[in-house]
C-alpha cells in the first residue's frame, strides 16, 4: 500500500500533482542540472519526469517511498537523454566525416560551464556526478541514493567521497594555475 500522496496521485488528483511538484521540482531540477550539460536539458528532463508520472499514475498507488521513486525516474530520464545525445553526436560526426570536413572539425556538443565548480563537477565520472547531484541537489540520504542507483550504501558513500576528493584536487589545481 502506498502513501496517501501516492494514492492521490494514482487517482489523478490535480492537487496531489501540484503538491508533488511544489515539494520536489527545485530539488529535481538541481540534480538534473548537475547531471546534464545544459540547464535547458535539465528543465526538459524534469518536465519529462512529471509527464511520465501523470501518464503512469496508476502505478503510483503501490509506491511506498515516493521521493526515491521520483528521483529514480529522474535518473532514468537523464540516462535516456544521454543516450539520445550520444546518438546525435555520432550522427553529427558521421555526417561531418561524410562531407570530409576539414579545419577545426566538429564543435563539441556541450560547452564547459563558466563556473569553475560546475566545470569540475562536469568533469567527474558519470556515477560520481550522479551521486553528487542526488546528495547535494536532491537532498537524498546515502541510503536513498543507494536505492535510486541500485547500489549498496557503501558504494553510494564511496562515490560521493571520491567525487569530493576529485573536486578538491581539481579546484586546488585551478587555484595554483592563477
Amino acid at each position: 500500500m502506498g502513501t496517501p500522496l501516492s494514492e492521490s496521485l494514482a487517482a489523478g488528483d490535480p492537487e496531489a500533482f501540484t503538491a508533488l511538484y511544489d515539494r520536489l521540482a527545485v530539488r529535481l531540477l538541481g540534480a538534473a542540472r548537475t547531471m546534464l550539460a545544459t540547464p535547458v536539458d535539465a528543465e526538459d528532463v524534469v518536465q519529462d519526469v512529471f509527464v511520465e508520472l501523470a501518464r503512469g499514475r496508476a502505478r503510483l498507488a503501490a509506491v511506498t517511498d515516493l521521493e526515491a521513486y521520483v528521483f529514480t525516474m529522474l535518473r532514468h530520464a537523464v540516462h535516456r537523454r544521454g543516450r539520445r545525445a550520444a546518438i546525435d553526436r555520432r550522427a553529427v560526426v558521421a555526417s561531418a566525416a561524410g562531407r570530409r570536413a576539414t579545419g577545426a572539425g566538429v564543435a563539441a556538443a556541450a560547452e564547459l560551464p563558466d563556473d569553475e565548480l560546475a566545470a569540475a563537477v562536469a568533469a567527474l565520472p558519470e556515477a560520481q556526478r550522479e551521486v553528487v547531484a542526488l546528495k547535494i541537489d536532491g537532498g537524498l540520504t546515502f541510503a536513498e541514493i543507494a536505492a535510486v542507483t541500485g547500489t549498496s550504501l557503501n558504494t553510494a558513500a564511496s562515490r560521493y567521497r571520491y567525487a569530493l576528493e576529485k573536486l578538491r584536487a581539481a579546484l586546488a589545481d585551478r587555484e595554483d594555475e592563477t
